[in-house]
């Protein structure tokens, strides 16, 4: 079988085999011990921890960790745990998070991607540890906008109009609130004014 180019037959002018074979090991050493060096180095900066969140619509690894608005870290990994979500994060230690601190994800905007909000901010005392866990009663999730939206619904449902009664329950508070109010417009709008002016 004839190839192009031939490898078993290439001769370097002026390298020996056992040259090339000792270039060969020295430059994957080199990339092994980068890549462990890396590792280390990341190891002995930043602290790791796991939260647990009962949903993680629209975070990714790789989103934001914040602490006041500050990016201090990433996110390495989310993975259901149950009726749960586990996230794994990390930040850089040089930042100081106390040891009773909370995990929030926000969300800035409907179009960008959430982060995760590590508060209160570090005014003394214990520290977070790094492998630290924080379970659901140590974080919190934004409320969706289907489920403000079914709120609502159900809310203004509640609150309107039924068989039994015309005018909804609402309807009977404005009704008795304009009643409380007929005649004292005058009053009011003194009133208003002079809060307005104190």
């Amino acid at each position: 079988m004839s190839t192009i180019f031939n490898v078993r037959n290439m001769k370097m002018p002026g390298v020996s085999k056992a040259a090339l074979i000792i270039g060969t090991v020295i430059l994957i050493v080199l990339v092994v011990g980068g890549f462990l060096g890396w590792n280390l180095y990341k190891k002995m900066t930043t602290n790791t921890v796991v939260a647990y969140f009962s949903q993680t619509l629209a975070l990714y690894p790789g989103d934001k960790v914040q602490i006041m608005g500050v990016r201090v870290g990433s996110i390495d990994a989310i993975e259901p745990a149950g009726d749960k979500m586990k996230v794994t994060f990390h930040y850089e230690n040089k930042y100081k998070v106390p040891e009773n601190a909370t995990a929030s994800i926000l969300n800035p905007s409907l179009v960008a991607s959430r982060t995760i909000q590590l508060a209160p901010a570090y005014t003394g005392g214990p520290e977070l540890a790094d492998g630290a866990v924080l379970d659901l009663d140590r974080t919190q999730v934004p409320v969706e906008y289907d489920d403000l939206r079914d709120s609502l619904s159900r809310l203004l449902t509640d609150l309107g109009p039924t068989p039994e009664q015309p005018k909804g329950p609402f309807g009977d508070i404005i009704e008795s609130a304009a009643d409380g109010f007929a005649g004292k417009g005058e009053q009011l709008n003194k009133t208003l004014n002079g809060l307005s002016e104190a």
